[in-house]
């Protein structure tokens, strides 16, 4: 399979990783900082607790394999977000995570169609969903 650097593939693609020694299926995500962009991955599957889903730093020249055939399908859900919930917007599809270690904040919200990273989304109206990885 090609591999491509970290900073090569776009925010919101499907990726192969290697993390901690297991090829784990992601989300590329990025943070635009003022004068740089910040690459993270969203690891999916395996996935083995859904409530301890955050952000992994990813050096920009790690090598990825783009992923193809895979997709996200959702239901609505009742109750509050909680980490590894997506919350519905008018903004889009969002993915609530546990931040980096490195940031000041607890949480954070990616958006699935893009992969940009937002620190909050508290003042939006929004329907909770339950999510699952299908392959196509």
């Amino acid at each position: 399979m090609d591999t491509l650097p970290a900073w090569r593939i776009e925010a919101g693609r499907f990726v192969f990783a290697e993390l901690d020694g297991v090829r784990t299926l992601c989300l590329k995500a990025e943070r635009q900082g003022k004068d740089h962009v910040n690459h993270f991955l969203v690891a999916l599957e395996p996935l083995p607790r859904r409530d301890a889903m955050g952000l992994c730093y990813l050096d920009p020249d790690q090598p990825l394999s783009p992923a193809e055939g895979f997709s996200l399908t959702f239901t609505a859900s009742a109750g509050d977000a909680q980490v590894g919930d997506v919350l519905e917007t008018e903004a889009g599809l969002w993915l609530k995570l546990l931040d980096a270690q490195s940031s000041q904040r607890l949480y954070c919200f990616v958006n699935l169609a893009q992969g940009q990273i937002k620190p909050r989304l508290d003042r939006h109206r929004h329907q909770k969903l339950d999510w699952h990885l299908q392959r196509i």
